[in-house]
C-alpha cells in the first residue's frame, strides 16, 4: 500500500482555516480501511482528487471494482481533509444503499465550505441517511498518522505535538458540524 508523506499529512489534514505563508493547494485526500468483521486483515489505501475526479468517488469505484463478498459485513472507515460535497454525499449514500454490507464512518478534517446551503444539505443528507459524518478528533488524527503515514524518513515536526494541536482545533469544527446537523 502506498502511504502518504508526513509532509502530505501535516499540510493537508491541517484543520487550520487560513494556511499561513507558503501558501499551498488545499486538496482532498481520502484515507479508507477496510474491515471485515470476520476478522481478517484489513484494506486500506488512499486517493485524492484526480483529473476532474473526487477523492469520494474513486473510493466508491475502487470498492464496488473488488468484488466483496455481500455474505459478509465490513467496516469501512474513511479520513478526509475536506467533507463531501452535495454530489460526492448523494453518491456516497445511494452506494451505501446499495451496499447494504457495509457500514460506512466518514471523519472528516475540515467542513467544505460549510456556509454554502448545498454543502450544508450534503452533511445533512449524510446524516439523515444515517452514514456518520464526524469531525476528525485526537484519535482519528493519530489512527490516520499510525495507519496512512511513511515513518521511514523523520517528519520535519513533532508528530505527537502536531496530532495534539489538530485535535485541539477540531472542537470549533465539530461545535459547526453539530449546528449543521
Amino acid at each position: 500500500m502506498a502511504l502518504l508523506t508526513a509532509e502530505t499529512f501535516s499540510l493537508q489534514f491541517n484543520n487550520r482555516r487560513r494556511v499561513g505563508r507558503p501558501r499551498y493547494p488545499r486538496r482532498t485526500y481520502l484515507c479508507y480501511q477496510l474491515m471485515p468483521q470476520n476478522g481478517s486483515m484489513p484494506t486500506r489505501g488512499y486517493f485524492e482528487n484526480e483529473n476532474n475526479r473526487h477523492a469520494e468517488i474513486c473510493f466508491i469505484d475502487k470498492i464496488e471494482s473488488m468484488g466483496l463478498d455481500k455474505t459478509q459485513c465490513y467496516e469501512v472507515t474513511c479520513y478526509l481533509t475536506w467533507s463531501p460535497c452535495l454530489t460526492c454525499a448523494q453518491k456516497l449514500v445511494a452506494f451505501t444503499k446499495a451496499q447494504v454490507h457495509l457500514n460506512l464512518h466518514i471523519f472528516a478534517s475540515r467542513l467544505y465550505y460549510h456556509w454554502r446551503l448545498s454543502h450544508k444539505k450534503g452533511l445533512q443528507l449524510l446524516w439523515k441517511s444515517q452514514i456518520p459524518m464526524e469531525v476528525m478528533g485526537l484519535p482519528e488524527f493519530t489512527d490516520c498518522w499510525e495507519n496512512f503515514v511513511d515513518h521511514e524518513k523523520p517528519p520535519s515536526f513533532n508528530p505527537s505535538e502536531k496530532l495534539q494541536e489538530l485535535g485541539e482545533r477540531s472542537r470549533s469544527i465539530k461545535r459547526r458540524l453539530e449546528k449543521i446537523k
